[in-house]
């Protein structure tokens, strides 16, 4: 049996990576060699920290570094380093720099983010980056393997405890039109999942 290995990378972005379930999905599909490779750098993870400290999460510190370190564990080829040399010549917002730095030493293929602003597709397009909502980047995810991402949404709702249209119904808020795929696809499905 042939075991394919996608090589697309993506530099996840810390607002794509504080929400727990649409981290997790992200995460949970990264798992199949065949679906893409997460990324990220120091940075983001310190990022990732601060807000899971304070409202509305208000994690104790071990709870938030255990996170960050179940991350780093499942994904030890995650982290990227040695951008800091280049972080100030990036032609984004100052202070999303070291996203695009990472990105660029990192070689990724794509960022997904929420913030459109700070990384403008002129900026991006000059280093060969793509930029991606996590939206945009689920939708390409389902197209890619339609029947492994409905069974890490199964696995997601099982291990939340939760019925899947629940958390369809959560991860809609943040991801609409993925969501709306997944219902569209066999609107059955996923009522008795």
């Amino acid at each position: 049996m042939i075991s394919l290995v996608n090589e697309f990378s993506v530099l996840l972005d810390t607002c794509t990576i504080v929400p727990i379930s649409l981290c997790d999905l992200l995460l949970r599909l990264a798992e199949s060699p065949s679906m893409y490779r997460p990324r990220w750098s120091p940075e983001i993870l310190e990022e990732l920290r601060r807000p899971l400290e304070r409202p509305p999460f208000s994690l104790a510190s071990e709870k938030a570094a255990y996170r960050i370190a179940c991350m780093e564990s499942a994904f030890p080829e995650g982290l990227i380093t040695g951008y800091e040399s280049i972080t100030e010549s990036m032609p984004n917002h100052s202070k999303d720099r070291h996203v695009l730095a990472a990105a660029v030493c990192g070689r990724v293929d794509a960022i997904v983010t929420l913030n459109k602003r700070d990384f403008p597709l002129e900026c991006l397009r000059s280093f060969g980056v793509e930029r991606l909502t996590p939206d945009e980047f689920l939708v390409h995810q389902w197209h890619l393997d339609s029947a492994l991402v409905r069974s890490r949404l199964v696995e997601q709702a099982i291990a939340c405890k939760k019925q899947l249209n629940v958390h369809l119904a959560l991860l809609e808020r943040m991801v609409p039109r993925f969501v709306a795929l997944v219902r569209s696809a066999d609107p059955m499905w996923y009522i008795y999942s």
